[in-house]
């Protein structure tokens, strides 16, 4: 299945291209577009496939080179289908100073899975070495899909883990 999605055309739903509309009217410079039209196609199937960066290129006007590049460099797109539940840990020096790697121990032993591994079941992801989060003062922190979850210890994670495995 997720080779047809990666191979068959892609056009924004109607609700994304709605957003997509009223996007175009904030940006008059087209170019701008590429990194919002990115979050739409994420949010609207999931990952971004090399269809939905070459319809984002045509309609942006611009080439597919230059979307790829902006997926590429930018670690909150993916390229394949992961998770359910996203799990995002900052690997920068301050959670690691503060802790990070026992968080990164709790989760692959609580899923058994490691870096860029999703698990069996398709509800859990995890992410290593994800850039600075911001939260220094707060270390260590990941990103839970796109929630913030921050001086997070052992303890927390793996009680996080227990509550999303229960839903």
């Amino acid at each position: 299945m997720a080779e047809a999605a990666q191979t068959a055309p892609y056009s924004f739903s109607p609700p994304f291209e709605k957003r997509f509309l009223e996007l175009e009217k904030k940006f008059p410079k087209r170019s701008s577009l590429v990194l919002w039209s990115l979050h739409l196609a994420q949010e609207d199937i999931g990952y971004i496939t090399p269809a939905a960066v070459d319809y984002i290129a045509a309609r942006v006007g611009v080439s597919p080179a230059w979307v790829k590049g902006v997926v590429s460099f930018y670690s909150m797109f993916r390229e394949k289908p992961i998770g359910k539940y996203h799990l995002n840990v900052c690997g920068n020096l301050m959670c690691q100073l503060m802790g990070s790697d026992k968080i990164e121990a709790t989760i692959k032993e609580k899923l058994g899975i490691g870096d860029g591994q999703t698990t069996p079941d398709g509800k859990f992801t995890y992410t290593r070495q994800v850039e600075c989060l911001a939260a220094c003062g707060y270390a260590p922190a990941m990103l839970l899909n796109n929630d913030f979850h921050e001086q997070l210890t052992p303890e927390s994670i793996a009680q996080l883990i227990d509550e999303l495995s229960s839903k």
